[in-house]
């Protein structure tokens, strides 16, 4: 193998992990999971109506963390789930309380992400976008021959 390619294979896990540390401190501050954090991203931020299948799928998380997310956040009364006529599909509905207290989390990070986006020229935000999104797909085809 070449030093150099695992060396920049190195760079780039340090830069996931420094990237998702960033979001890691804000649930922190706020003493919820990370899974927590990025349930409330979706309900503050997701237009639609919110399932638990879809945040299950949105953030790769398995069915049970999220339902215990969210069964908590209705312990909480930040939430309720409303059964939708002729469906087995509950949806995520937050409350006045839930809504506040969400986008008191997560406005300011959605101003620090568009203040940081601004100094980004949009074809390089694209092409970020574009080789993560490509690189992602590589390793899972590699990994999928391997294991």
């Amino acid at each position: 193998m070449d030093y150099t390619s695992n060396q920049q294979i190195d760079q780039f896990h340090t830069q996931i992990k420094e990237f998702i540390g960033v979001y890691r401190q804000v649930a922190a501050t706020y003493s919820i999971s990370e899974n927590e954090f990025w349930v409330w991203q979706s309900l503050i931020t997701e237009e639609g109506e919110q399932t638990q299948q879809k945040l299950c799928s949105t953030w790769s998380l398995p069915k049970q963390t999220v339902n215990s997310i969210i069964a908590h956040m209705i312990l909480k009364k930040y939430v309720r789930l409303e059964k939708k006529p002729r469906e087995k599909t509950k949806v995520i509905r937050l409350t006045d309380e839930g809504r506040k207290y969400g986008q008191a989390m997560i406005s300011p990070i959605i101003q620090a992400e568009n203040r940081a986006f601004a100094e980004i020229s949009s074809e390089d935000f694209a092409q970020m976008i574009h080789v993560m999104q490509k690189y992602t797909e590589l390793v899972g085809n590699e990994l999928a021959k391997e294991i």
